[in-house]
């Protein structure tokens, strides 16, 4: 059918011969399989009558299984996707994925009077042969673990998914165990420094049913671990104030945009059953709850549900949204990969948030 739509298409004003390769395959409208045929063209001086004066031979080949000049490569060489944005002690910080080097993620810091600044005005700052990358419920995000400063900078390296230490010197440090039983992501750096807070994925059963996801507590100087929360299918956003331990928390079949918890605990408390953790937000059953955060100043505990039928932020304790709207806020896709945070506090208190509406 295409064949037939297009061809009527190419070949108008030009005069057939009607044994030529082109008007066979015109008149041929019942062919079960496309074809793709190289064609030689020429018009003629005489504007109003071109003529084809010859044509290849067409080869069938099944749907699917022609040849292109244009591959993934080629239209993907060129570009540079970015994400991952994050101010951290004056500087500014993006993960840049680059198909051109085997598709690894580099972290970059915005550096716009280095004689080494990319087109984009930043250089790379994780190593050479480094991937920042997680593979945390496959869907992947929050590889990288920001401090107060740039001597507290984490990333998982894709290869090992090791949790690793970024130094000054361009290298890095793993501070979690070899192998590749464990996976991390989407983890804050203790008020001291001394502890990641992130989730874990214990592939110790690599079957997909026995994976096992929790939230931790890592030792940056001696990889030492500590389970916090577990007994769910599913762990995203911990959050840490003092001694509050805030996450989101799931159970399959839902995903986190159908129905999820949030539940909050101390660091010492007695049970990491996350069915023993206060439950703040999502009793029913039926209800997104994304991105809890702690307000730095008055240690209020926020958070995004959907409730209304729209991504609305809301604080704990109180049943309506600090700021109704019939939009979106979270960010792009909520809920498709951790370590989203659609909204940030300023140094003033104030709130900046992003939203969406259709």
């Amino acid at each position: 059918a295409a064949t037939a739509a297009l061809l009527p298409l190419l070949t108008r004003g030009f005069q057939l011969s009607p044994t030529s390769p082109l008007a066979r395959a015109t008149r041929s409208s019942a062919s079960s399989q496309l074809s793709s045929s190289s064609l030689q063209l020429s018009v003629s001086d005489t504007a109003n009558q071109p003529s084809v004066v010859s044509a290849s031979t067409m080869i069938d080949k099944p749907y699917g299984e022609w040849e292109s000049p244009i591959t993934s490569k080629a239209i993907t060489a060129g570009s540079v996707g970015l994400g991952g944005v994050h101010y951290c002690n004056g500087d500014v910080y993006w993960l840049e994925g680059r198909p051109q080097e085997a598709g690894r993620n580099v972290l970059c810091k915005y550096s716009p009077d280095s004689a080494e600044k990319s087109q984009r005005n930043g250089v790379d700052v994780s190593p050479k042969e480094s991937n920042v990358r997680t593979r945390v419920h496959e869907y992947g995000g929050g590889a990288i673990v920001f401090g107060k400063n740039e001597d507290e900078i984490y990333y998982s390296e894709f290869a090992t998914q090791r949790l690793c230490h970024l130094l000054k010197d361009g290298t890095s440090k793993p501070i979690t165990e070899e192998g590749e039983r464990y996976r991390f992501a989407d983890g804050v750096v203790s008020e001291d420094g001394e502890v990641i807070y992130a989730v874990r994925e214990d592939h110790t059963k690599p079957e997909p049913k026995n994976v096992v996801n929790e939230i931790v507590s890592i030792n940056v100087k001696d990889g030492s671990i500590k389970v916090l929360a577990t007994g769910n299918d599913f762990y995203s956003n911990p959050r840490v104030n003092g001694n509050q331990l805030a996450y989101i928390t799931w159970n399959h079949p839902n995903m986190p945009w159908d129905a999820t918890e949030l539940r909050v605990s101390t660091l010492d408390s007695a049970s990491n059953k996350s069915s023993e953790h206060e439950l703040i937000a999502g009793s029913d059953g039926d209800t997104s709850i994304i991105q809890p955060l702690f307000h730095p100043d008055t240690g209020d505990l926020l958070y995004i549900s959907d409730e209304s039928g729209y991504y609305n932020i809301y604080r704990r304790g109180s049943d309506e949204s600090i700021l109704p709207m019939e939009y979106d806020f979270g960010g792009a896709a909520p809920g498709w990969s951790l370590g989203q945070q659609g909204y940030t506090f300023l140094n003033d208190g104030r709130l900046a948030a992003q939203y969406s509406k259709d």
